[in-house]
């Protein structure tokens, strides 16, 4: 195996410097043996005598060479010879040498002993194998002065390091080091480059002395340099351009009260690390000028790079938090008063522990109690496969998954992935990858899941495997369906089964794997390394998408908000934490849904194993300063279970299906959707396939409610009393008539359309009064507005006062249709920029006259309707529940909501901002979580119950928006259905309970305009639940 290793080598060993040097010993040979005969003895005793001497410089061993040595020696490194020793080492038969060569490397060959060792092994008339020593002992002299010489040993690959051992600057080693393979020798490189740039100014030996003491790295046991704090004074302002250079290459602030570090050590379970902590600080105690980029140098030396989610790490960035200081915080007595404890927003995971213990832990952890809680939550429950829903709910908080990665080098096989998705993919996870590449190799161990595996050889068994392996643990890729990170048990299987270290190992590979993923969760989806062994097949101009937020412009305290229509396509707005070390961010003005901490208080100290458990909720808003304010009690709820006639019963949070009906459980409440289903085999004429199996005719009314339904019966269908809904399509009616609206004097009533979700929103007011007469406009009503002549008005009480006529709320849009339009939703809107306004896409051209049916074997649905052209042949023709046409969509998905926590949340709300818990509210903050500027989110409430939601491609339709909006729609509706703090922290969307994805299916819908249906041969596409159980 190590010759196997040795022939690598030289295959991989090409040097830049080797063909200029090697033709110069070319030439030297042949002069040597152009000499007489007779001198071969002289040569060979000087060659005996020069193994003796112990010069600072490389020695060259002189041998003689004949003339047909000579030429065979030329043809061999005729084609730029690399000056590698272990080419030299394939030149000699000889074992004792060939062993000798092979234990050296270039780095090795200045010792003495070394040296010695190589002339005792090999007999000085191999000429092929002493001239190609001579060859490289002449590179790896000439750059002995080089101050990058000392970073050669931290190279990887052996073609680099030896590279470096014959390189005499930076720049000649672009050909055979990649800084992707070799960032640790490259950030050295860095470093001694500075430290050149620095120094090199120095006027005296002193500030030169203490200038290079000052870029001194820490050794083995976390020491450096005692003189690296007295470069001010050994340099004075004589060097003044010295101690500017270092500032600009160095932090030479001191960090204060270091004391209040000291309790950091203790987090770390490796006692080398723990005592260099010590040491490092203690030695800050007494010498007050040390500075904190030294003081973290050496921190690193002996506990490894600072990984942000290690507890050790984590004290330092958080400035040495110790319990006493969130005791005080938690009293109110230091700052704020502490109203959310540590992290409001992971707090409610807690729910979703399968066991007391861990939803014990995790309330103490979260509330104020965390310093006797962090060791065992981390140990006893995140690292347990049973609790792998409480490990997905708390990750999806710091690292919630995205679509996208690039710009990676070493991970570079997860680059150009537009359409998957991942937890952490950044330059500084890619950076942590190839910390624990060399780690895994260097330690011959990789720790999983809390439990150390011990490997042979990953350079050579699998190495492209474990590559991938480290890789996805750092970048963390998500399955589309439930988001989950866990390694696929075939993968891991196959991976142990093949380079497990038996000898050091007690556990099987199944035993281990099943840690993984285990057996009884057989339908848990899981990560296959095998996509990730080689590069995508995307480039990077197939893989662009417009993603403003991914590379995270705004600041810490500040939220990234899409804005498609703006010049950067993104805004930063001030936020809120949930918490004092919470990094979900909430924007200002927004209302908020966290656990009170009393009842969190109370979960800690003990769980009663009898259910159902008492929810204790407050609504919070984000106020001025970025603080949380303005808290109210929600009503308390049980988590009860829902019991059906006939003695089913489903958990709370649970979905199931009653026949063809998707049904959810929350709080004791089931809601159901109320599709018409069929027996099989069973035909019935008086079949429709609507709800409760009304007629397929459009008779419009209006409920209460502020929704137009297709017909009385739907409404009634849909739990609507007569007094409830009157004739006519709500948006028919004049909302601001005399009589209809209770405007004061002074106001002028405006309409504003909105659905109401709650039933405790009584009356479900269409219009808004304004005070137009007033000086100040800017302080009132700041949604713009878009007038019957295109023109955008900052404000209502604007548009008023110049008089201009209303065409619909928003930022006015370029119209597709100017004339009237039939929506998705079946309301009629005066224009397609009017329907879009109301997230509506527009259905067809003209007013609503027909009600589309919901299966698709009842022939042609909508026969008087034509359907727009399709925009792209690549479209995903999507039918939405009770439309005639086909939308271009990415992907949809159907929305259960609960109409008892809305009205929990308006009653805590006092009936003020009843925008928020509206359906125009519920879907604005869904097409927040939507991170692609491609792709534009319309939803509408669906006559089956529940909220129909698509993301569909903007502008240019192409394969790749397509695919890519699929995967947002899809990673939008699973947060949801995990019950995610990105969705139950937010008031409005704390009401949904479950969503599905829908999946195409052939179906009969309306005639396609002349000339298109080529696009459609095989008909529209109608989608259907796909469930995930």
């Amino acid at each position: 195996m190590q010759i196997a290793w040795l022939l690598l080598g030289i295959a991989l060993a090409t040097l830049s410097a080797g063909h200029a040097h090697a033709h110069s010993h070319h030439h030297k040979a042949s002069q040597r043996s152009s000499s007489s005969s007779s001198s071969s003895k002289n040569s060979k005793q000087s060659a005996i005598a020069a193994s003796s001497e112990e010069d600072e410089d490389y020695e060259y061993v002189d041998v003689d060479v004949d003339v047909d040595s000579s030429q065979s020696v030329e043809r061999t490194t005729a084609h730029n010879a690399p000056l590698d020793i272990f080419t030299c080492c394939n030149q000699v038969q000889l074992s004792s040498c060939r062993t000798a060569c092979e234990n050296l490397s270039l780095g090795q060959l200045d010792v003495s002993s070394s040296r010695s060792e190589l002339r005792k092994s090999c007999q000085l008339h191999q000429v092929e194998f002493w001239g190609c020593v001579n060859r490289t002992l002449e590179a790896v002299n000439r750059g002995k002065s080089w101050s990058g010489r000392r970073c050669c040993q931290t190279a990887v690959l052996p073609k680099c390091k030896n590279a470096c051992a014959t390189a005499s600057a930076s720049n000649e080693l672009k050909g055979a080091c990649r800084r992707s393979d070799e960032q640790v020798m490259y950030d050295c490189l860095e470093h001694q480059d500075a430290a050149d740039s620095c120094c090199g100014k120095a006027r005296t030996s002193e500030c030169l002395q203490a200038c290079r003491a000052v870029f001194e790295p820490p050794n083995e046991t976390g020491t450096g340099s005692d003189d690296a704090s007295l470069v001010d004074v050994a340099c004075g302002e004589r060097n003044a351009d010295v101690l500017q250079c270092l500032r600009n290459h160095t932090d030479m602030t001191p960090p204060l009260d270091v004391e209040k570090y000291l309790p950091c050590c203790d987090y770390s379970h490796e006692e080398i690390c723990r005592r260099t902590c010590n040491d490092v600080l203690q030695v800050k105690l007494q010498r007050h000028v040390e500075r904190s980029d030294v003081i973290f140098e050496r921190l690193e030396a002996g506990c490894g790079k600072p990984l942000p989610h290690l507890p050790f790490w984590q004290c330092f960035l958080t400035g040495g938090a110790t319990p006493r200081s969130n005791e005080l915080a938690a009293n109110g007595i230091e700052g704020e008063p502490n109203k959310l404890g540590m992290d409001a927003a992971k707090r409610q995971c807690c729910e979703q522990a399968s066991s007391h213990k861990c939803r014990r832990l995790c309330s103490q952890l979260y509330t104020n109690d965390w310093w006797e809680a962090r060791a065992s939550f981390e140990t006893d429950c995140l690292e347990q496969p049973n609790e792998l829903q409480l490990r997905r709910c708390i990750e999806s908080v710091d690292r919630p998954c995205e679509l996208g990665c690039q710009g990676l080098s070493f991970c570079s096989n997860f680059n150009q992935r537009p359409t998957e998705l991942f937890r952490s993919c950044s330059k500084a996870n890619d950076a942590a990858a190839r910390e624990d590449w060399l780690m895994l190799q260097q330690r011959g161990f990789v720790r999983v899941l809390g439990q150390d595996l011990y490997i042979k050889n990953t350079t050579r068994c699998a190495p492209h495997k474990w590559q991938a392996l480290v890789c996805a643990l750092q970048l963390q890729p998500c399955t589309r369906a439930g988001h989950y990170n866990a390694i696929c048990r075939e993968d891991c299987s196959e991976l142990l089964n093949e380079c497990l270290d038996w000898t050091r190992q007690q556990q099987r590979p199944q035993a281990i794997c099943e840690r993984l993923q285990p057996a009884d969760d057989e339908h848990i989806p899981c990560i296959s390394l095998e996509a990730y062994l080689k590069p995508s097949k995307l480039n990077d101009e197939q893989s662009s998408l417009t993603m403003p937020c991914a590379s995270k412009p705004c600041n810490g305290s500040e939220l990234c908000v899409l804005q498609r229509s703006g010049r950067k396509g993104y805004a930063c707005i001030p936020g809120c934490q949930l918490g004092q070390a919470s990094t979900l961010i909430v924007p200002f003005g927004a209302y908020v849904r966290v656990g009170k901490l009393s009842s969190a208080a109370a979960a800690s100290g003990g769980l009663s194993s009898s259910p159902p458990l008492s929810a204790d909720h407050m609504v919070c808003r984000c106020g001025l300063h970025g603080h949380i304010e303005q808290c109210q009690p929600l009503p308390s709820y049980m988590q009860a279970h829902c019991t059906l006639p006939g003695g089913r019963s489903f958990r709370h949070g649970a979905s199931f299906y009653l026949e063809c009906n998707l049904c959810s459980c929350f709080a004791g409440e089931t809601t159901c959707t109320k599709q018409q289903c069929r027996l099989p085999g069973y035909v019935d004429g008086a079949y429709t396939s609507l709800p409760c199996n009304c007629a397929a005719h459009y008779v419009p009314v209006c409920g209460t409610n502020g929704n137009t339904y297709a017909s009385a019966c739907l409404a009634k269908c849909m739990g609507l009393q007569e007094s409830s809904y009157v004739y006519g399509a709500c948006n028919a009616r004049n909302a601001c008539q005399a009589g209809a609206h209770t405007c004061p004097a002074g106001m002028q009533c405006l309409e504003k359309r909105q659905v109401c979700l709650s039933t405790m929103q009584k009356p479900c007011l269409q219009y808004i009064c304004v005070n137009n007469s007033s000086s100040s406009c800017s302080s009132q009503h700041t949604e713009p507005l878009c007038d019957t002549q295109g023109i955008t008005h900052p404000n209502a009480c604007q548009l008023l006062q110049r008089q201009a006529q209303l065409a619909y709320w928003g930022v006015c849009r370029s119209e597709q249709f100017t004339s009237p339009v039939c929506g998705i939703n079946g309301v009629t809107y005066r224009s397609s920029g009017a329907a879009w306004a109301d997230y509506v896409l527009v259905d067809y051209v003209g007013r609503c006259r027909e009600v589309g049916l919901l299966v698709s074997d009842m022939g042609h649905r909508c026969s008087s309707v034509t359907c727009p052209k399709p925009v792209s042949p690549h479209c995903r023709n999507i039918v939405p529940p009770g439309a005639c046409c086909p939308i271009c969509g990415g992907g949809a998905f159907r929305v259960i909501y609960s109409r008892k926590q809305l009205d929990r949340a308006n009653y805590a709300l006092r009936g003020q901002h009843s925008l928020l818990l509206t359906l125009q509210g519920v879907l604005h903050q869904l097409d927040t979580l939507v991170q692609l500027s491609e792709c534009q989110l319309t939803g509408f409430l669906s006559m089956e119950v529940g909220i129909f939601v698509a993301l569909v491609p903007r502008g240019q339709v192409n394969k790749l928006q397509l695919q890519a909006c699929a995967a947002e729609a899809e990673k939008i509706s699973t947060l949801i259905s995990t019950q995610s703090p990105r969705i139950t922290s937010n008031l409005a969307l704390s009401s949904l309970t479950v969503s599905h994805m829908l999946e195409p299916s052939l179906s009969a819908a309306a005639p396609i305009a002349p000339g298109f249906a080529v696009f459609l041969l095989v008909g529209c596409l109608y989608f259907k639940f796909k469930v995930h159980f």
